[in-house]
């Protein structure tokens, strides 16, 4: 966050301004979308039990007459008009702050990691300028230092996302052929299955899907802002310039050839490539499960 406050202070021009802006919007752009899809999910979990309409399978053991938005064993009878009430409130506002959470650290990786591809992109509009600079050692230094701190800042957020992202990526994998398979079974039993069910899986696999798919979209963005320094570089008219300066340049061709990324778990990398084949072995899943059914 200090980084973020010094970058906004120590912006020199407008139009470096304007790209800073220009960044800052998408990341807002992003939550509001996140948290449309989270108060739906939420809206049909916490309001629709409280009109006596489940979102849930009826014939379970832990069902009782008093629809809850959790069903589960309880040590004291719910169905008493007090303790229900009581336990409704509890749940509503437990679900409240876990979804406040679970958008909310998702939005902040979105808002972190769009920052650092604003000042990536800043950094490759000075590397293009950096052969027409009269004192060009010190522009050169001056650029190698921001990007040391970009990517010392790609490493911070990669730290201490990469075990989260695991946790959400088999998460969404998982859930995602479930909520399919019984999205797909409903429909093909042809009874009786009301909107209130349909609509709630429908909410539950386009939340999971759209986080998923954000998460992915945001770690493709920042390898495409990674490589466009890569390439600014190498369109340096080298043949111009100092035989001493242009030596300079190869090894920051040889640094920024290399991406960088954001990981799940330092295993897979959040990619859109990663994301299509997360959503083809979900698919997969769902159709051994039918094999298994059939």
């Amino acid at each position: 966050m200090n980084m973020i406050v010094e970058d906004w202070l120590n912006s020199k021009n407008i139009q470096e301004k304007n790209i800073m802006i220009t960044w800052a919007q998408k990341p807002r752009k992003i939550i509001m979308i996140a948290y449309s899809i989270m108060g739906i999910s939420y809206a049909c979990v916490v309001v629709l039990p409280a009109l006596g309409i489940s979102v849930t399978y009826t014939r379970n053991a832990t069902d009782i007459n008093k629809i809850l938005p959790l069903q589960g064993y309880y040590i004291y009878d719910v169905t008493k008009t007090p303790l229900y009430i009581l336990t409704y409130i509890g749940q509503v506002i437990t679900f409240f702050f876990a979804v406040m959470a679970y958008t909310g650290i998702d939005n902040f990786l979105g808002l972190l990691v769009f920052h650092i591809c604003g000042q990536m992109e800043i950094l490759t509009a000075r590397f293009s300028c950096l052969s027409k600079l009269t004192k060009f050692r010190n522009g050169l230094e001056s650029c190698v230092r921001n990007h040391i701190r970009l990517l010392r800042a790609i490493a911070i957020v990669e730290d201490t996302y990469n075990k989260i992202l695991l946790a959400l990526f088999l998460y969404f994998g998982l859930l995602f052929a479930f909520f399919g398979f019984l999205l797909i079974s409903l429909i093909e039993e042809k009874s009786y299955v009301s909107i209130t069910r349909i609509l709630y899986l429908v909410s539950n696999l386009t939340n999971i899907f759209v986080h998923m798919g954000l998460y992915c979209a945001v770690g493709e963005i920042l390898v495409s802002q990674c490589d466009k320094v890569y390439y600014a570089i190498c369109d340096q008219e080298w043949y111009c310039l100092d035989p001493k300066h242009a030596k300079d340049l190869i090894f920051l061709m040889i640094r920024t050839r290399i991406s960088s990324y954001i990981t799940a778990g330092k295993i897979f990398p959040m990619t859109m490539a990663t994301f299509c084949n997360l959503v083809k072995t979900s698919v997969s899943y769902v159709s051994v499960m039918f094999t298994i059914k059939n």
